[in-house]
């Protein structure tokens, strides 16, 4: 049995201007000092931290553990601060299925926000992204999807809400090919283009807690799809990831002009890719789309799939909402989840990296 998720016409999106990266390092890591990291910082605010001094033997460094800020939890002198049996380095304070060693080592790579770094209190979503020659979306989608996920209602271990998004360039330069269709070919091409990060620092990174996102031309049997979310029923989570079809997404977008008395006037390529990416993370960690099994669709909640243009600005760009807790609101004009879908996030069993399916059929419908 297999399972994809699909996001068509209205969940998609199309080309124009396409960016261009320049990994800076060749490996995409951080190489110390250079880079600014004095190792004191509080974990997550953008610096590197090296993996110096460690006092209690836990993996992490004292100055990491300082810079945390609750000795009751991360004491840089005691390898098991809250003296519950379970070392430092294991503990998952924040529930988002990294424990801190990994999210330590996560802090060597370099992410697309430089300015961010996985935190031992907060959550974080690791995203590994590789793109098709000529396919790199513009940095404002990127940013869009994040800003989705800090904004939602998410609670963190430290008392502040969000989910951070971290997105780690990989392959940029993939050569182009059109998916004809079969899971044979996408599996394969997951497979064959998972993280080449490394390096010889330990705790080693945490390259199997990464969500494989890849940016690419289209499906030559299904011209329309914009992204989909693919599955493997044979339990392989290297097979498995996300795809964006960027060719599509250019093609089609801008469209859904609106009267000028009635702005935004249209949604851009770059505003349906951003949403068509929320929307799929969005299933890869366990949503379904929103339906009328809640009582009616929610065309405000990214994981609605509107079938028209004025849905399309609802869920784009919330034209007449101004509710927050129903998704996007005209003031944000952005995707959002609703507070139904964010309920349902499941931090623990992301598709890729915990879990090769959907743990629900359909996923879970809010």
């Amino acid at each position: 049995y297999w399972l994809v998720f699909v996001f068509l016409f209205w969940a998609a999106c199309g080309p124009g201007t396409i960016g261009y990266f320049d990994p800076g390092e060749p490996d995409g890591l951080l190489d110390g000092d250079a880079d600014g990291g004095s190792g004191d910082e509080v974990p997550g605010d953008g610096d590197s931290v090296l993996p110096a001094m460690d006092s209690d033997g836990d993996g992490l460094s004292d100055d990491w553990e300082k810079a945390a800020g609750d000795p009751g939890r991360l004491d840089w002198a005691e390898a098991d601060s809250d003296g519950d049996g379970t070392d430092d380095g294991l503990e998952d304070y924040d529930g988002d299925g990294l424990n801190n060693l990994e999210e330590f080592a996560a802090s060597r790579l370099v992410a697309h926000q430089p300015d961010t770094r996985p935190h031992p209190f907060r959550l974080d979503l690791l995203v590994e992204l590789d793109a098709m020659a000529g396919r790199i979306p513009p940095d404002e989608v990127l940013d869009g999807v994040a800003a989705a996920f800090a904004a939602s209602g998410l609670k963190n271990a430290d008392g502040t809400s969000g989910l951070t998004v971290h997105f780690y360039w990989d392959e940029v330069d993939i050569a182009p090919e059109d998916f004809d269709g079969s899971f044979a070919q996408r599996h394969g091409f997951f497979r064959n283009h998972g993280p080449t990060f490394s390096d010889e620092e330990t705790p080693p990174l945490p390259l199997d807690k990464l969500v494989h996102m890849v940016a690419v031309a289209q499906r030559q049997d299904l011209p329309d799809r914009g992204g989909e979310t693919v599955t493997d029923s044979e339990g392989d989570v290297e097979r498995t990831g996300i795809f964006l079809f960027l060719d599509v997404i250019y093609a089609k977008f801008p469209d859904c002009d609106r009267p000028p008395d009635q702005p935004p006037t249209e949604i851009l390529a770059e505003e349906m890719m951003a949403a068509t990416l929320v929307h799929e993370l969005g299933h890869a960690l366990q949503l379904g789309h929103d339906t009328e099994a809640g009582g009616g669709t929610n065309y405000f909640n990214i994981m609605s799939v509107p079938t028209s243009c004025a849905q399309a600005h609802m869920r784009v760009h919330g034209t007449g909402n101004f509710d927050s807790a129903q998704g996007s609101t005209e003031p944000v004009s952005a995707p959002r989840f609703s507070a139904a879908a964010e309920s349902l996030i499941q931090m623990d069993n992301k598709i890729s990296v915990d879990t090769a399916t959907i743990e629900d059929e359909d996923g879970y419908e809010m």
